[in-house]
């Protein structure tokens, strides 16, 4: 499956609900659901798989996909 790379502009902690993730491109995406994993990094690269203003977004080494809602 092909997934879309990007890169988180600046840092971030990890997911948790409502966690904005902006991105080097000027796309930001929210997390909609409630799974939670900290882990501090500095522009990390993330894969997208989306389909429109919905979809999953899953920051390198870390282990879950979450689900996120585009909203810039």
């Amino acid at each position: 499956m092909d997934y879309d790379k990007e890169t988180i502009s600046g840092s971030t902690d990890g997911y948790g609900r409502g966690v904005r993730f902006e991105l080097t491109n000027g796309q930001v995406w929210e997390q909609v659901n409630k799974e939670a994993e900290y882990l501090h990094q500095f522009m990390p690269e993330v894969l997208l798989d989306t389909a429109g203003k919905i979809g999953r977004l899953k920051i390198s080494d870390m282990n879950v996909w979450v689900e996120v809602k585009r909203i810039r």
